[in-house]
């Protein structure tokens, strides 16, 4: 485990070995044509050289200064502000990154829904990285900082105006639902390899980007725009978009990892420890990676068991006087509560979910795969993925769901940064449920099953400039029927996504 100055030797983990900040000699070098984007000369083990697939990962995009980057003219650029004039890549030679996201999205519900109209969403994300290896801290660690903003529509009832039960655009989600107008820190954690098998994380993580990864339709950046196809939906049902965490990682060989951690269930972007682990999640994966006539595929087995009390669906309130009853049905539906209601609660719930991704063709010429794969950057050609969960249906709203979708990139050599999807999901609602609407609503009310697909195009107008059009049509969305007894809605969107 002695550190090489050549960089792709070094190993992640060497806590014992002293030296000097970045090696003297090594000459910070401006970004053109031919860079390769990759290791740099360090002394200290770096994260960057060694497992670059981490740092995309953590921003849910492409980092600058890993492979991937091009900084060349206009057309070509990964990033729009390019290179700074190379004062960029010289920060990412010494183990600096800086990401900046803005994903504009104009959303019509056509028919059905809640409510038929047009809203305007903009999502900002700040990601900075810093290497702690190439910077000559220490081996093996990276800070990681996420600053997120939502702006336009500031109303939910001008924004989650579908009626599904989940959103129909995952940006709503950031920095949380209802945090509108606000630049939040999402984000602030240490990822430290301690050996070159296990790694811990420690601080605040973003559960909708991390757990249950795939490997296409994981940002509704540029994949699918509906929440069902970047993660399971009964994720929002145990935790809030980010989440105080200690996470443990253990990766004994190159097909498998393992990972489980303490999540606090309160958390929230716009608070620090508020009733921190007062309850907890104790969240566990296993990945399994492997190939399928040499065609790369990973799927993920997942759990989670919580102690934070959820509603007894079975029975999810004592007397109601008449004019309480609208507000249960709301709470039911997630709304929050103006006045005290008698709620029952169950003191503990799980859930137990899957996915996997696989690739059917790839285009990439084979000594290009292993190195994207390790970069993380995504592979021009087709697969095909899906998740499936399962729940109790008396603390779960959906008590089981599926989908599954076909993702196509890179396809046409004119069009090398273009992408397609076509998705369908289906989520089962618990039984217990349907009943409560049906006896709070005299039976006005009637819940089915929720189904839904989705077709997109991602126009890369440039590799940081894209266009991306979508169309979702929703059966039974479960707010819509209980509200409005309307069962279907067509949704337009069409995002813009700028990379800078």
């Amino acid at each position: 485990m002695t550190p090489d100055v050549h960089a792709a030797q070094n190993d992640i983990a060497n806590p014992t070995y002293d030296n000097d900040p970045i090696e003297e000699k090594t000459t910070p070098s401006r970004a053109n044509a031919t860079d390769s984007w990759g290791p740099v000369p360090t002394k200290k083990a770096s994260v960057a050289n060694l497992a670059p697939y981490l740092l995309p990962y953590f921003n849910n995009g492409p980092v600058f200064g890993l492979p991937g980057t091009d900084s060349r003219d206009f057309r070509y650029r990964t990033q729009l502000s390019g290179d700074w004039g190379g004062l960029r890549t010289d920060l990412a030679r010494y183990g600096f990154f800086f990401d900046l996201f803005s994903t504009s999205a104009y959303q019509d519900v056509a028919s059905g829904g809640l409510k038929t109209g047009s809203a305007f969403i903009e999502n900002t994300q700040l990601s900075i990285n810093v290497d702690t290896g190439r910077a000559g801290l220490w081996p093996g660690g990276v800070f990681h900082i996420t600053l997120e903003a939502r702006n336009g529509s500031s109303s939910p009832q001008n924004t989650f105006t579908v009626g599904s039960i989940v959103p129909q655009y995952t940006g709503l989600a950031f920095p949380g639902p209802f945090f509108v107008h606000d630049v939040l820190p999402t984000e602030y954690f240490l990822f430290q390899s301690l050996t070159p098998k296990f790694s811990v994380i420690l601080g605040k993580v973003n559960v909708l980007t991390h757990a249950d990864q795939t490997f296409f339709g994981n940002s509704y950046k540029y994949d699918f725009a509906n929440l069902n196809f970047n993660k399971n939906p009964m994720a929002l049902n145990f935790y809030n978009t980010t989440s105080l965490a200690a996470i443990g990682v253990w990766t004994p060989s190159k097909w498998l990892t393992t990972a489980a951690g303490v999540f606090d269930p309160n958390s929230q972007a716009d608070n620090l420890a508020t009733n921190a682990f007062d309850r907890v999640n104790i969240y566990g994966i296993t990945i399994f990676s492997y190939k399928i006539r040499n065609l790369s595929g990973k799927s993920w087995g997942q759990a989670n068991w919580t102690n934070k009390p959820k509603i007894d669906l079975t029975s999810p309130f004592g007397q109601l006087s008449p004019s309480e009853v609208p507000q249960a049905v709301g709470v039911l539906l997630g709304t929050p509560s103006a006045q005290a209601l008698p709620i029952n609660y169950k003191g503990k719930s799980w859930v137990t979910i899957g996915n996997f991704s696989q690739y059917l063709f790839v285009k990439d010429q084979p000594a290009a795969v292993a190195e994207k794969l390790g970069s993380g950057q995504e592979l021009r050609g087709i697969g095909l993925f899906g998740r499936i969960g399962y729940a109790p249906e008396h603390t779960n709203p959906i008590t089981r769901d599926a989908s599954v979708a076909l993702f196509a990139y890179g396809l046409s050599d004119h069009r090398p940064n273009d992408s397609f999807g076509l998705g369908i999901y289906h989520n089962g609602i618990s039984q217990p449920l349907k009943n409560d609407f049906k006896r709070l609503t005299g039976a006005a009310a009637t819940v089915k099953n929720e189904n839904g697909l989705e077709v997109s195009y991602d126009f890369a107008i440039t590799p940081a400039i894209r266009l991306i059009p979508s169309y979702q049509h929703i059966w039974n969305p479960m707010t819509a029927g209980v509200a409005k007894n309307e069962h279907g809605a067509d949704v337009f969107l069409l995002r813009s996504s700028l990379i800078w």
